[in-house]
């Protein structure tokens, strides 16, 4: 058999190498194809998830964002009367993938940090304008405790105790509200609370917290929230407002106490349970230092953010505040600000002395004198 020659061989070996190539080429090209179609039906399926609401607002799904799924989850009953407004306290974001980012931060540290069976927001609104589904309108949250089953949770993605959230992150809240009425997921005489007003918290951000007082449907008053999760009355115990010791033996009222005497603290007035506690310090230090009072001189204070402040509570009497002030045997309750006292604080003033006839403190006839009139 003739052996090949060189030429040969290097021919032979040149239209191998070609023959290789275009299976190369054929195989990369239907790799590719099959990659674009894998990404053509990828952002078809998310482009399916994106919900765009009858107002224009662009609500994106749990997958949009990747989140995990829930380990578990109770239904919420709608339409619901209550929205709590929340921020995230993180960094802010003004674009969908930084929003999608801190988005899939928070559920990873609620899941696996707090022990949340899913992120704890119904939904979380971002600085580009966009809503993120969380546990949607069908799911009670973990936000404020006692109080998921009973509210959704809007949570503003960013911190805003010293910057404002931008206009359409504002916007865009207001019209996930609008579309949850549109959708009787909310109920149209619904109301807004801020998360501080339920909890100590900064939280939603004293900026965010200023804005959101002259939305209209925003609430002060937290009373009947709190009636619906059968805590009418929120105790602040001396231990928790960090309260000194009395300096000298208190005298103990007669009970039930018969009067009751309401006053002003002539302070300034508080909205939160951070800037209350620092109104009542500073009043027990005032008139034990400069007063020379064995005490805060109250038996109770009612702080604007709804709060009971406990002071020498209800076996306790109170001292004159001036050697020209009559004596007076009984309770004394404290409105924490000037002589402008809030419906808010008088609904829980009342709700106080309803306590107080229930245990047997205070007298079922009581003679009511009100200074702040």
């Amino acid at each position: 058999k003739p052996q090949a020659t060189p030429t040969q061989n290097e021919a032979q070996a040149a239209h191998t190498n070609v023959n290789e190539r275009r299976g190369l080429v054929w195989v990369c090209g239907i790799l590719l194809v099959l990659v674009a179609t894998a990404a053509a039906y990828f952002v078809w399926v998310l482009t399916q998830n994106t919900v765009v609401a009858s107002n224009g607002l662009r609500i994106l799904d749990r997958s949009e964002w990747m989140g995990e799924p829930p380990s578990g989850y109770q239904h919420l009953v709608t339409p619901v009367y209550n929205v709590i407004i929340h921020h995230t306290a993180t960094e802010g974001c003004e674009s969908e993938d930084v929003c999608i980012f801190r988005t899939r931060t928070i559920q990873n540290f609620h899941m696996n940090s707090l022990g949340f069976t899913d992120i704890g927001y119904n939904f979380l609104v971002g600085g580009d304008g966009q809503v993120y589904v969380g546990r949607g309108w069908h799911a009670q949250g973990q936000h404020v405790r006692g109080y998921g089953a009973v509210s959704i949770s809007i949570a503003f993605i960013g911190t805003f105790v010293n910057v404002k959230p931008a206009e359409q992150q504002v916007q865009a809240a207001k019209r996930l509200m609008e579309e949850g009425v549109r959708l009787h997921k909310l109920h149209t005489d619904y109301h807004i609370y801020a998360h501080r007003q339920l909890s100590a918290t900064e939280s939603p951000g004293e900026k965010l917290f200023t804005l959101m007082q002259h939305w209209p449907r925003w609430s002060e008053n937290v009373t009947k929230l709190r009636e619906l999760n059968n805590e009418p009355l929120r105790f602040v115990t001396r231990d928790a407002w960090l309260a000194q010791p009395s300096v000298q033996p208190i005298k103990a009222l007669a009970l039930p106490v018969k009067n009751v005497r309401y006053v002003s603290t002539a302070t300034e007035s508080c909205r939160t349970q951070a800037m209350c506690t620092l109104r009542v310090r500073f009043l027990q230090a005032l008139h034990i230092e400069s007063h020379s009072k064995k005490d805060i001189n109250y038996n109770f204070l009612v702080g604007g953010d709804g709060n009971v402040y406990v002071g020498r509570d209800w076996d306790y009497a109170c001292e004159k505040f001036t050697s020209e002030e009559t004596s007076f045997e009984g309770l004394l309750v404290g409105f924490v600000g000037n002589s402008s006292v809030t419906p808010s604080q008088m609904s829980v003033a009342k709700e106080l002395l309803t306590r107080g006839i229930k245990l047997g403190k205070l007298h079922e006839h009581y003679q009511l004198i009100d200074e702040l009139k």
